[in-house]
């Protein structure tokens, strides 16, 4: 399996502040992984390609916002991570890829943000596998906060699958526009299995799998789940056998507390990698 960790030094540096405490003992994390050639490690850089969509998903006074926030370069260069990310599974050079972000992605819509996201990551790299000929692709959100900038932007694409496994009481399914949504607020790893389970085990069909992940469900954390270490080991391998021969992009959200991102992130990817 050929495995992309996309990491910069500057997330760390000059990240989002309550995010990027979490950057260097999560990427510290995987070093078994990267020492042994089991993973190899990518630096993103900001590319043309990353500003060409960034002005087609977003509107001119978002990002002018963004830019008198003092937080331009650190969103941008994360999203060119995962734009790069995109394009490496696209070619097949890449199975899996897990991307660190200095500022995360999903409550970016077209024309506002919030919860310390900026641009939509996501979207970004959606519009850019479709420009490469990738046509369906499924999202699978396990941060605890609802991606709404997500569904604003996406949510209308009949060809894009959007699950959230979300911290609200009310599930909605619109199977006309492939967005699903499951509120578990308060799941604890007993509840968020069965529930992952019960959705993912369904016979999608997709070309390439995204997977949002915010290690903010931990127990420890600030999400509104109550998780252990052994809901990302779960995860992982759930992923896994949903996306059999297909290429999986992973994408960091929220979450803030360092030594559960030291052995949350780990325990994702390795159990990926490892399940059969």
């Amino acid at each position: 399996m050929k495995v992309g960790i996309f990491y910069h030094p500057d997330f760390a540096r000059e990240g989002i502040d309550i995010l990027r405490e979490r950057i260097v003992p999560g990427f510290e994390g995987l070093k078994h992984l990267i020492g042994s050639g089991q993973a190899a490690v990518y630096t993103p850089v900001i590319t043309e390609d990353a500003i060409r969509l960034l002005r087609s998903i977003h509107t001119p006074s978002l990002i002018l916002d963004v830019k008198r926030e003092g937080e331009y370069e650190n969103a941008i260069l994360s999203a060119s991570g995962v734009v790069e990310a995109a394009e490496c599974l696209q070619t097949g050079e890449l199975d899996l890829a897990f991307c660190f972000v200095g500022a995360a992605g999903h409550h970016a819509s077209r024309d506002r943000c919030w919860g310390f996201c900026f641009f939509n990551d996501v979207a970004m790299a959606v519009m850019r596998l479709r420009e490469l000929g990738m046509k369906r692709i499924m999202i699978v959100d396990v941060d605890p906060h609802f991606g709404d900038g997500t569904r604003d932007l996406l949510g209308d694409d009949p060809d894009v699958i959007h699950v959230n496994f979300h911290s609200g009481f009310i599930d909605n399914e619109n199977p006309q526009w492939n967005n699903y949504d499951y509120g578990i607020v308060g799941a604890d790893d007993s509840v968020f299995m069965s529930r992952v389970s019960q959705v993912l085990e369904r016979p999608w069909s997709f070309d390439l799998l995204i997977l949002i992940f915010g290690h903010d469900s931990h127990r420890l954390d600030y999400g509104a789940f109550n998780l252990s270490e052994d809901s990302y080991s779960f995860l992982g391998r759930k992923i896994r056998s949903l996306a059999v021969g297909k290429p999986v992009l992973m994408v960091l959200s929220g979450g803030a507390n360092p030594e559960v991102a030291r052995r949350a992130i780990p325990d994702l990817i390795t159990s990926f990698i490892e399940s059969r």
